[in-house]
């Protein structure tokens, strides 16, 4: 561990002298690897050597970004609850270095990914949106495809599947959370107007019939998945598109009758068949206890260890300062279920962070999420009063996929993991760099006297602008 520190050191040094050209060095890397993460899965977090992977290399050239993106930052509230929740984190991390090692700074990401929100937030300006919404929409097609080919290939080829040297985690690993969470983005976009040209077309009813059936698949393995994709639902405050609704639920339809007729049982290898009733299961244990017995003995496990959780924090020892950063919880809590013990912490980030990090901890995440959600209504609200229309859709786009994340987050381990951490802090630091974005805009217009033309996202030179046909409330 001294080798590996002295020697990022002295990168670290190296690339310092570059100035602000590590900038885009530091954005195209985070493309990269959100690229990688949202179609590939955890197997992408195992690229690199021990302890160093692919994440902490993009992790280090965030911290260079932000160093030499210091002496034009605009500091925000949001900005001042990350860093208070990251202090209160290194403080209950920092003790527990020596005795757990490498296990306390593998956990501490729960808060030290924040460092992609900052970076974020000071690098990204408003040209920069044209090309995050110019890329999305062209890989959404794809994306929305490679779901279903997701799950049958990490089922199928699960063993002749390439992995990262000294890894037995395969490079393509589906999990219907983190699908989920994507097909929410993947949802708001098209419903926001921002994924095409008019206001209904044929390239939209193909992606919708793409992101349905990945929805199928995504929600019949995993209720989070389907509980985070539902997000796609927060749209309706930001952007009132009847007629992106309309061929939604028209596609929606006609795949449910299609479903229903055959009736297909589709097994994957999963624990759960990719079925009709699978998907009516699973959205039924959510809210009824007597359910099917698998998925019932999950949610039972899930909540003897959150109420245990419970009792140890805000009733017991652990008020102030929880277990900390290190320890396995599943262990010292007593719900190990894997002989290798490689379970260390409850289906549920936000119960992790209380139970690692107590009250305060918790009070600090909870600010956090109240913090930004604020900036993001309160930008979008600025941005409808100044007809900044496209500013209105990124809003409420970056919008639901916060919600999805926090929903997935409540049912697996998602924001302690790079694939699902660093795309949570990236979509934080996006929101803030929006909300940055919209008050320069209309500061620009009121001290004008006159409409701003805001220089928003446009579609491509051969296509009209996007989010025409859109309505804005």
């Amino acid at each position: 561990m001294l080798a590996v520190a002295a020697a990022t050191v002295l990168v670290a040094v190296g690339l310092l002298s570059l100035g602000p050209a590590m900038v885009p060095v530091f954005q195209v890397s985070l493309v990269a690897i959100l690229a990688g993460y949202a179609f590939l899965g955890r197997g992408v977090a195992h690229l690199g050597v021990p302890p160093i992977y692919v994440g902490e290399v993009v992790l280090g050239t965030a911290l260079i970004a932000i160093v030499v993106s210091l002496g034009r930052a605009r500091w925000s509230v949001v900005h001042l609850a990350i860093l208070a929740f990251v202090g209160w984190g290194a403080i209950r991390t920092v003790p527990y270095i020596g005795l757990y090692g490498i296990d306390a700074l593998r956990d501490a990401v729960a808060w030290g990914y924040a460092v992609f929100a900052v970076a974020v937030s000071l690098t990204v300006r408003a040209e920069h949106f044209e090309a995050i919404v110019r890329i999305y929409r062209r890989v959404i097609p794809i994306f929305v495809y490679w779901v279903p080919v997701a799950a049958v290939v990490t089922v199928a080829f699960a063993g002749i599947l390439p992995r990262a040297p000294g890894s037995e985690v395969p490079i393509v690993v589906f999990k219907g959370g983190d699908m989920g969470v994507h097909l929410a983005g993947v949802g708001a976009f098209m419903i926001l107007g921002l994924g095409s040209s008019a206001a209904v077309g044929l390239r939209d009813a193909i992606v919708w019939t793409g992101w349905l059936l990945a929805v199928v698949t995504a929600g019949a393995v995993n209720r989070g998945g389907l509980l985070a994709a539902s997000m796609i639902m927060s749209s309706i405050m930001f952007v009132r598109a009847t007629a992106r609704w309309f061929l939604l639920v028209f596609v929606g339809l006609f795949l449910v009758a299609v479903v229903g007729l055959a009736d297909p049982q589709i097994d994957l290898g999963f624990s759960r068949r990719i079925s009709l009733d699978q998907i009516v299961a699973n959205v039924t244990s959510i809210f009824d206890s007597h359910t099917n017995e698998s998925l019932e003995g999950t949610k039972t496990w899930r909540l003897r260890w959150w109420n245990t959780i419970f009792a140890y924090t805000l009733d017991g020892p652990h008020f102030w300062d929880g277990k900390g950063y290190g320890v396995n919880l599943a262990d010292d809590d007593g719900f190990q279920i894997l002989a290798d013990h490689s379970l260390r912490a409850p289906h549920n980030g936000h119960l992790e962070i209380l139970a690692r990090s107590g009250v305060p901890g918790l009070a600090l995440w909870v600010l956090l999420q109240v913090a930004f959600g604020l900036t993001l209504l309160r930008a979008a609200a600025r941005a409808r009063a100044a007809d900044l229309r496209q500013w209105v859709a990124i809003v409420g786009w970056i919008f639901a996929y916060w919600l999805a994340a926090l929903v997935n987050a409540s049912f697996d381990v998602y924001l302690q993991g790079p694939q699902g951490g660093i795309w949570y802090w990236t979509i934080i630091g996006l929101g803030i760099a929006a909300a940055t974005t919209i008050d320069s805009l209309v500061k620009g217009s009121v001290s004008r006297g006159r409409a701003s033309p805001a220089p928003a996202p446009s579609p491509d030179p051969a296509e009209p602008r996007s989010g025409q046909g859109a309505r804005v409330r």
